[in-house]
């Protein structure tokens, strides 16, 4: 080898100390671990933050699922408590029909079951907090409660003014179920 050709002196101890360094990083002479490859890190936490997107997805659809199914129930059981009470309001309208096709000149008591019948059916929708909504003659016309059925020539009221009811209206709490329907003065 000639001059040119060989290494410094200095220079062939720092190439072996970088190859030491790349071999054996740890004091004791162990080979170090290969550095982490920051694509599989990336690729890693990329597959971890999909797993766990899919499933808080899932879990949000079954969160849905179960809401829509409670919700269901609530308005079935709902519904079969007020229909249980009105079970009792059938009975009598049946037993009503049927003393009415066999009675002939018992048209009082009939009349007298009827209501009975009607008061037990507005005692039930009243527990249930089901109101009428109040109309009275010359009460202004309002369509949030009322739905004008007909125009009339009213006398001693104004214009737009209610001049009688032709259906009740009823109300749950502040829900109009039924506005009242009304003939209103021109």
């Amino acid at each position: 080898m000639t001059e040119h050709e060989r290494p410094a002196p200095d220079e062939g101890r720092e190439i072996a100390a970088d190859a030491a360094a790349d071999t054996m990083d740890t004091p004791d002479g162990t080979p170090a671990p290969p550095a982490p490859d920051p694509l599989a890190e990336l690729a890693r936490e990329r597959d971890d933050y999909k797993d766990k997107w899919l499933r808080a997805h899932a879990e949000l659809d079954n969160v849905r699922k179960r809401a829509r199914r409670e919700i269901a129930e609530a308005q079935t059981f709902a519904v079969a408590d007020v229909l249980r009470d009105l079970l009792d309001v059938l009975d009598n309208f049946e037993r009503a029909a049927g003393a009415a096709a066999a009675a002939t000149g018992r048209a009082e008591a009939i009349r007298s079951g009827v209501g009975l019948i009607h008061g037990r059916l507005r005692e039930i929708l009243g527990a249930r907090g089901l109101v009428p909504i109040p109309v009275a003659k010359g009460d202004p016309f309002d369509p949030g409660i009322h739905e004008a059925v007909m125009q009339m020539e009213g006398e001693g009221v104004e214009p737009g003014a209610v001049l009688e009811v032709a259906q009740t209206g009823y109300r749950l709490g502040d829900l109009v179920l039924r506005p009242s329907r009304v003939v209103v003065a021109r």
